[in-house]
């Protein structure tokens, strides 16, 4: 993770990194009006492109780009186009050479298309940038709402005697704030109604529209949890509210 107390020493701060900046917890607090990341920061880098990507430590300095894209800074293209390979082949992503010093990174969403540039010599990602997307708001929502996941939900209102015994089929969420969408009915087109954990904690509507558009504090789009098992709402909003 990214995160880190003010107080906490970073190995960062003895390496010096082009682009490395922190987020302030406590202006994002204020922003965003919660407490968890009152004394926190978090650690960005800024490429030449202008865009920002979250920055991790490890052996050598972890890129995260989207999803399970997570490469080293300091490496060649060869080496990088490797590592990308083979999560893009895990994962399902495309990863493909442009040259010997670039690399196309396509994933599931429309953010999720870079090109990420290397200098061999100086063996380091030099910058990253997005490549623009053609693609209209339907085919968006198509990969954030898949046909297997479609079938699941059942129609809207159909469940309304069940009350919150009824199962949240699908699981939506912002993995750069706190909101979480659980969906237990959807009428096919575009509105859902399920459990929805924002500033409060209550049952609602809520659209696959809205959701397609809808952005985290770092820019960052709505994803679909892959591995959720549906779970009585009921289950959920006990969980949440102990939290």
């Amino acid at each position: 993770m990214s995160w880190f107390s003010k107080e906490q020493p970073t190995s960062f701060d003895t390496t010096p990194i082009e682009g490395l900046f922190f987020l302030d917890g406590d202006i994002l607090a204020r922003v965003i009006g919660e407490n968890w990341t009152k004394g926190m920061k978090f650690s960005m880098i800024a490429f030449p492109s202008g865009m920002e990507c979250e920055i991790w430590e490890g052996k050598t300095p972890i890129i995260h780009l989207f999803g399970e894209m997570d490469l080293p800074l300091h490496d060649t293209h060869e080496s990088a186009l490797q590592q990308a390979t083979n999560i893009a082949t895990a994962v399902g992503y495309l990863a493909t050479a442009r040259g010997d010093s670039q690399l196309e990174l396509r994933g599931f969403d429309r953010d999720e298309h870079l090109l990420v540039t290397y200098d061999n010599e100086a063996q380091r990602m030099v910058d990253v940038a997005m490549i623009p997307s053609a693609e209209n708001p339907s085919s968006i929502a198509t990969r954030l709402l898949d046909a297997q996941s479609r079938e699941r939900l059942p129609k809207l209102y159909s469940g309304e005697h069940l009350g919150l015994q009824a199962l949240a089929q699908v699981k939506f969420f912002t993995p750069d704030a706190s909101w979480t969408w659980y969906a237990s009915e959807f009428d096919g087109e575009d509105i859902f109604f399920g459990l929805v954990i924002g500033f409060d904690i209550e049952l609602g509507y809520f659209s696959l529209s809205e959701l397609s558009e809808l952005r985290g504090h770092l820019g960052l789009p709505v994803e679909r949890d892959r591995y959720f098992e549906p779970t009585t709402l009921a289950n959920l909003k006990a969980q949440h509210e102990q939290e």
